[in-house]
């Protein structure tokens, strides 16, 4: 999906919202309006996904802040809190026999801890760790509004190779858990995370913290610090997993952007799992935003 003209005030409010948590600076914050204004009036022409330009105003906060891991204490305690769910869920799923009852526990809830994006475009940073699980619970009680799972589970073949594109800090927790049982179905999984903070996005260091590189066969870097996976950034080594790929499963609404515009670049199955935050999204699919899509691409 490339971006539309409802995009500019989302992306411009997203990073002033960010500028106020950053730093208490005045001065500071308007530089980053500023510049960010001045990128987006040359940039902003709708032949790039949104989530190139979200990459570049957050990019500009870093820089004229000097913060380099923006939002690091709620990162933090995100990751904490998705660890704390994951052992709830993994007790949970402990009394399901039903290997496509599994997946679609494991799957929902993974899907669900999407919503917890304290980053969301233009809807601020409001996000609570401590009401993380009954928040998530209130998703996974709502349903789907599109759901491929089904499908999902007979595309999951024994020795399938999956590459897996987080999202968030704190939701990865609970991928871990839905790639472990992935891996028990037969699957070769490997992981590709951010190289680099930006918003809420997971890196490697969050990565280790949640314990993925136990989770999946391997944990590789996306690229760069990029809101999403980036086809103009990408590194040479998820360039190569995609390409040997059986399926990708990719998780939030920015890989969502950049998987249904470059979906011709890549040869296997593309599974999107995330929550619709924006008017536009919730256009395509006909639903409403805060909605739940799990579906082929």
């Amino acid at each position: 999906m490339l971006t539309q003209p409802a995009c500019l005030t989302c992306i411009i409010g997203d990073v002033q919202s960010a500028a106020e948590l950053v730093t208490d600076d005045a001065q500071l914050r308007l530089a980053v309006t500023r510049r960010s204004l001045a990128y987006l009036a040359e940039h902003f022409d709708g032949t790039e996904p949104p989530s190139t330009h979200i990459t570049a105003v957050h990019r500009i906060l870093k820089e004229v802040t000097g913060v380099a891991v923006p939002f690091a204490e709620r990162r933090q305690a995100a990751n904490r809190v998705g660890l704390a769910i994951r052992q709830r869920l993994a007790a949970e799923v402990a009394t399901l026999s039903d290997e496509r009852q599994r997946l679609r526990l494991l799957a929902t809830w993974a899907l669900a801890a999407n919503s917890l994006d304290s980053r969301t475009a233009g809807h601020g940073y409001s996000f609570d760790p401590e009401k993380a699980y009954d928040y998530i619970a209130t998703y996974v009680q709502r349903g789907l509004a599109v759901d491929q799972l089904d499908c999902l589970f007979d595309a999951v073949a024994t020795g399938a190779r999956i590459v897996y594109i987080h999202d968030n800090v704190g939701e990865i927790a609970l991928d871990g858990l839905f790639i472990c049982h992935l891996r028990r179905m037969g699957a070769h999984v490997t992981s590709a995370v951010r190289g680099g903070p930006i918003t809420s996005d997971a890196t490697w260091d969050d990565a280790i913290s949640v314990g993925l590189n136990d989770d999946a066969e391997a944990v590789i870097l996306a690229g760069p610090d990029t809101l999403g996976v980036s086809f103009k950034e990408m590194s040479a080594e998820l360039r190569t997993a995609l390409s040997n790929a059986d399926l990708v499963i990719t998780k939030g609404q920015a890989n969502y952007y950049v998987f249904s515009a470059y979906r011709s670049s890549v040869p296997g199955k593309v599974f999107a799992l995330f929550t619709i935050k924006c008017e536009p999204v919730a256009r395509v699919w006909g639903v409403q935003p805060r909605s739940m899509i799990a579906a082929f691409l």
